[in-house]
């Protein structure tokens, strides 16, 4: 049994002539490198001068063996793989001040600056309360008050399917939604005995309620114009014969504008038209500035600044959007790029910030997230 362990003991390591060899010029140029010798003590090296070289030596030969011996980059790619890849999160990229309403695949989210989502429900579609306390959502025939954290609130379902939701924009004491073609309002609150029944034809346009009024509601008609109401008595307060394939007031509450398939029309407060602001091409989509003196249009695959006072329009980006909004204090136009699976902050300057990997955060079944507002802090 000794004699087979002797065998063991003296037998060469698979490689390891060869990588004595390898090693061995290492050594020698670290040897060679030494120091010449002066007079008597350049015979014989200082004890603790050979000390030293004799354990260098050693250092060198171990180094050495450990390399050849070892397939190369081994140990340095277990190191890395070995070590978790330290990432942002792609959405601490939004600067500070409210947090975005986002849409994807799995429903709606509330996505913090800090990078932070929060699951709001199964919508379809949403909105934010005016100073974003809560969020309204419809899921099928089911109309839902939730908050940040996505605590439902209140619940209304209605016999036919409800889309296009809006809380009032001042002190939210109202949120108006279409079931079918009718539209609709209800109570802050979502007392049932508050919903009642506004107008039997309008169009299938997120209707927009007057910044300063919890009363005053403006909508798309199914024949083709807009027309405001007081919610509280049901009466028409103007009409328009303008088309309006999205609207929106002004902050200050003095215009409303309304995005038709040619055009922006813009409207003072009577309802009179001030001027139309022509569109180079079919629209897709539009973001109001909070001003309500210009706003950001898809057209095609470009993302145009139109001044509203008809001043001619300037190209913001190209490329593929989907979903886009204004910060709260109008500095900053937030867009979606699915193809890019990114966001991309379009700052003063026309510096442009992208937040990549956007689809990640939310996990396999968010999807990509689709913006869909930007509000302020609660």
């Amino acid at each position: 049994m000794s004699a087979v362990r002797d065998r063991l003991r003296n037998a060469p390591l698979p490689g390891e002539a060869e990588a004595a060899a390898r090693s061995w010029p290492v050594v020698e140029a670290a040897l060679a490198g030494r120091e010449p010798g002066h007079g008597a003590r350049g015979a014989t090296a200082h004890p603790r001068r050979l000390a030293l070289r004799l354990a260098l030596v050693a250092a060198l030969i171990a180094v050495g063996l450990a390399v050849a011996l070892t397939p190369a980059g081994a140990w340095i790619g277990d190191r890395f793989e070995s070590e978790p890849e330290r990432t942002t999160p792609a959405f601490a990229g939004l600067p500070e001040g409210g947090s975005v309403l986002a849409m994807s695949r799995s429903g709606a989210y509330a996505v913090s600056p800090e990078g932070d989502t929060q699951w709001l429900g199964p919508f379809t579609s949403a909105g934010w309360s005016p100073h974003g306390l809560h969020v309204v959502g419809v899921d099928g025939r089911r109309l839902v008050a939730v908050d940040p954290q996505g605590v439902i609130k209140w619940t209304r379902a209605r016999p036919s399917r409800v889309h296009h939701p809006a809380w009032s924009t001042r002190d939210g004491f109202a949120v108006a939604y279409l079931e079918g073609s009718a539209l609709r309002v209800i109570a802050g609150d979502g007392k049932p005995a508050t919903d009642r029944l506004l107008r039997w034809r309008a169009a299938a346009v997120t209707p927009a309620w007057h910044p300063h009024s919890d009363r005053v509601l403006t909508y798309a008609t199914a024949g083709g114009a807009i027309e405001t109401l007081d919610v509280t008595t049901g009466s028409a307060l103007w009409h328009a014969p303008v088309e309006a394939i999205r609207l929106g007031w002004s902050r200050s509450g003095n215009r409303v504008a309304a995005l038709s398939s040619r055009s922006v029309t813009v409207l003072d407060r009577g309802g009179r038209v001030l001027r139309t602001v022509a569109l180079p091409g079919v629209p897709r989509d539009w973001a109001l500035h909070p001003s309500g003196d210009r706003a950001a249009v898809v057209v095609g695959r470009a993302v145009l600044d139109v001044p509203l006072d008809g001043s001619k329009p300037r190209r913001l980006f190209e490329g593929s959007v989907d979903g886009l909004a204004w910060s709260q204090d109008g500095r900053r136009l937030l867009l979606g790029s699915r193809s890019a699976d990114e966001w991309l902050l379009l700052g003063p300057g026309a510096r442009i910030r992208a937040l990549d990997g956007v689809s990640r955060e939310l996990g396999s079944a968010g999807g990509f997230p689709r913006v869909s507002g930007w509000c302020c802090q609660g």
